[in-house]
């Protein structure tokens, strides 16, 4: 059954025109821009690189239908400190740690299951709201195709908050130990030679050599083999707002105005500048504790795979089940998330799950085997760039759920956009590309695989709520 886009104007009578991000991507009428004439574009025309005011230009492809909206927060336990707002001590005080925060909404005409979604390592739920360029991002996508949504950020991130009085404690009685060795970070050249380019030349840094875009003259990567998708690629670029577009870059920040340490080679300003990188911050669930795992191997787990998953499972729990979406990092969490439900006798509530861009997809380390996704269906899409040994982990994983004898949904399926499928339409679809130009026409992809593994009907009377 496919994802039907009902809508309230037809039940009033109204005409509405359909708008076209609404179409599945291979339906879609696109205008391309031959690369060299961008750059001419960019060389004779002005270009506004300030942020798409939202007052005068919209972000979505057409207004929304909402019955409700709202956040709350899940998960977190109690914690009694000396160190709460000073490294002097000072009387125990309470703070809460660990909590996750999660906002909503929900449409007029929705579906049975919800859908959540959770960002990855350095980013917060903001990645799922709109693209750096000023268009509609996934949150608002889902919604609009009749999904109540939730996007959650990790404990120890964005809203979710950290625990400070961890470095303040460490300050107050000068045990450096205390701190964490390491705060997890993708810097803004880190994210540029990870998913949409390289430095060259070998060995150099960013105040010596030079960035440049995938595809690009000096490219040391050779040509993809189309047998063995890999970070390896065919000649094309990124999909992804890089300058020159509209909302990529601050000429404030090209500049160099107001910056902070030496000023890296000059003709790496522009891919120094992308609007996206402002999203990216620390990871500082690092000051939470981690836990313990029986089962698990190692048995050791770190702090976003033991915060996270419970709160994942309280979640689900408090929606009656639903449809789970990790990116990136939080894969590995859903993944726990599956056995905190398991060793609570509700792995019913798992819907199905969809991974774009998926990491840490190895079931021992969470202490599953491929049986305990007999009832979930699940998609797993690689994108571009993607390195080979990833993928790889990515299809054991998969083949481990489609050896079970007892699965009882459809095979589970680990896919690279490369995939003939696809007819070339994601190429240079970035780890993120629920930020780039093709994010929609992989979503929509999403909603046809759902449409065919997830049972998931449209409810008669979905904006009445219970009594209070």
């Amino acid at each position: 059954m496919q994802f039907a886009k009902k809508k309230l104007d037809e039940k009033l009578g109204r005409k509405t025109m359909k708008a076209a991000t609404s179409r599945p991507f291979w339906k879609r009428q696109e205008i391309t821009v031959p690369f060299s004439a961008a750059l001419l574009l960019g060389a004779s025309a002005p270009l506004a690189f300030a942020w798409e005011n939202p007052l005068e230009k919209r972000y979505t492809s057409a207004p929304l239908e909402v019955c409700d909206q709202g956040a709350f927060f899940v998960g977190g336990v109690p914690k009694v400190t000396n160190y709460a707002s000073s490294s002097t001590a000072g009387p125990p005080q309470q703070i809460t740690i660990g909590q996750s925060y999660v906002q909503f909404q929900i449409p007029v005409e929705r579906r049975k299951w919800p859908l959540i979604m959770i960002h990855g390592s350095t980013h917060t739920g903001a990645a799922l709201d709109a693209t750096p360029d000023g268009k509609e991002g996934w949150y608002s996508y889902a919604v609009r195709n009749n999904l109540a949504t939730f996007i959650v950020d990790q404990p120890g991130r964005g809203r979710s908050g950290f625990d400070q009085s961890v470095l303040l404690e460490a300050k107050g009685k000068g045990d450096w130990n205390m701190i964490p060795s390491s705060f997890g970070r993708i810097t803004d050249n880190g994210a540029w030679t990870t998913w949409f380019g390289h430095l060259i030349p070998a060995g150099s840094d960013i105040t010596t050599g030079k960035l440049i875009r995938h595809s690009d003259p000096g490219d040391p990567d050779a040509a993809e083999d189309p047998n063995e998708p890999s970070e390896k690629h065919g000649d094309y670029l990124p999909a992804f707002p890089i300058p020159p577009v509209k909302n990529s870059a601050d000429p404030n920040i090209v500049t160099r105005e107001g910056a902070i340490g030496p000023a890296p080679n000059p003709k790496n300003n522009k891919y120094l500048a992308l609007e996206y990188y402002k999203q990216l911050v620390p990871n500082g669930e690092v000051t939470l504790p981690g836990s313990f795992c029986e089962k698990c191997n190692p048995q050791t787990l770190n702090a976003i795979d033991t915060w996270l998953p419970n709160a994942l499972a309280d979640l689900l729990e408090g929606l009656g089940g639903g449809i789970v979406s990790p990116h990136s990092q939080s894969t590995s969490s859903v993944f726990h998330m599956v056995r905190v439900l398991k060793e609570r006798g509700k792995l019913d509530l798992i819907k199905g799950i969809i991974i774009p861009e998926g990491a840490g997809t190895n079931l021992e380390a969470s202490g599953l085997k491929g049986k305990d996704f007999d009832t979930i269906p699940f998609l797993l899409v690689n994108g571009d760039y993607r390195p080979l040994a990833t993928r790889q982990i990515n299809y054991a994983a998969v083949d481990a759920m489609n050896a079970s004898k007892t699965r009882k949904v459809g095979p589970a399926l680990a896919l690279n956009v490369e995939d003939p499928r696809f007819k070339g339409k994601l190429n240079g679809h970035t780890h993120m590309g629920m930020l780039g130009s093709t994010a929609l026409r992989e979503f929509d992809f999403f909603l046809e695989w759902a449409g065919d593994n997830i049972k998931n009907p449209m409810l008669k009377k979905s904006c009445q709520f219970k009594e209070d």
